[in-house]
């Protein structure tokens, strides 16, 4: 499991630096074209992988479960963009993080994963933290906009636990070639309603999306098939501690007091399962 959340800290650090990059390219790049550039240099990376494995994509192993995966994420994504879109960025990202909240509960009645209180404790310190580093205010939001953004955290978190779970029996390859096929078809139609042609540097900025992400989607993918969902899903909550500190060294973003102690609050959910492994594994 040590592996697993390393590798899920690594591959959440690289996410986040790809929101940094995606955070410049939309203010002058639709989000949706920016999207299928990125599925575009996913599907680039993976065609020889994909090539390879040709039988196991034309005969998955687990259809119904790639199908709820897809739509999950679908609903992620959709909801996700209407949510954000609509209310304030500090508010979105708090709805956001429940995701973790209902991976630790679908995990636990689906996978037969044991959620203790231990660490339902950890789960819960970590979303405090994250709180307070947001510090959402939810003054005036209609509740349809509550509704979408606990809709959207939802279907990630089906879609993450559909990983865990194909990850037993289907390779990475499978796992990676779907997804990045199946959103890009989902991106397709309206990137194409907004397109406009990058630039030089822009194209450089989408190419480095494109790579940076894929070599992020392998690793969170390795993690779940190495680690139990509710856990590695709890290291999602280090995303909000790298925002900060790209916020910092990007934008100039200064956290207040809350937001640092929330992120003390953040580490310590992260590495507190670790700890709890070592004094279990420990003589004494």
């Amino acid at each position: 499991m040590t592996k697993g959340v390393f590798l899920a800290l690594l591959s959440t650090a690289l996410f986040t630096l790809v929101g940094v990059l995606v955070r410049l390219l939309n203010e002058s790049i639709d989000l949706f074209q920016i999207l299928l550039s990125r599925q575009i240099v996913f599907i680039a990376l993976l065609t020889p992988a994909m090539l390879r494995s040709i039988d196991l994509l034309i005969k998955p192993q687990r259809p119904a479960l790639h199908l709820l995966r897809i739509s999950g994420a679908f609903c992620a994504l959709y909801l996700g963009f209407f949510t954000v879109s609509n209310i304030p960025l500090a508010d979105a990202t708090a709805l956001g993080f429940t995701q973790v909240l209902f991976v630790a509960l679908i995990s636990g009645l689906f996978l037969s994963e044991r959620v203790n209180r231990s660490r339902w404790f950890t789960i819960l310190v970590g979303f405090a933290g994250v709180i307070l580093v947001v510090q959402p205010v939810f003054s005036d939001t209609p509740l349809l906009f509550l509704l979408s953004g606990l809709g959207g955290a939802l279907g990630a978190a089906i879609a993450v636990v559909c990983v865990r779970e194909i990850a037993q029996s289907e390779s990475r390859v499978v796992l990676l070639a779907y997804q990045a096929i199946f959103v890009g078809l989902i991106a397709l139609v309206p990137s194409l309603m907004v397109w406009q042609w990058p630039t030089l540097s822009e194209w450089g900025l989408l190419l480095a999306v494109g790579v940076i992400s894929s070599l992020a989607q392998w690793l969170g993918v390795t993690a779940y098939k190495l680690g139990e969902a509710n856990v590695i899903a709890n290291v999602e909550y280090a995303k909000m501690l790298y925002s900060v500190l790209f916020g910092y060294w990007f934008f100039t973003e200064i956290p207040n007091a809350l937001a640092l102690a929330g992120m003390v609050l953040i580490i310590a959910s992260a590495i507190w399962p670790l700890v709890i492994k070592a004094l279990n594994r420990s003589p004494l």
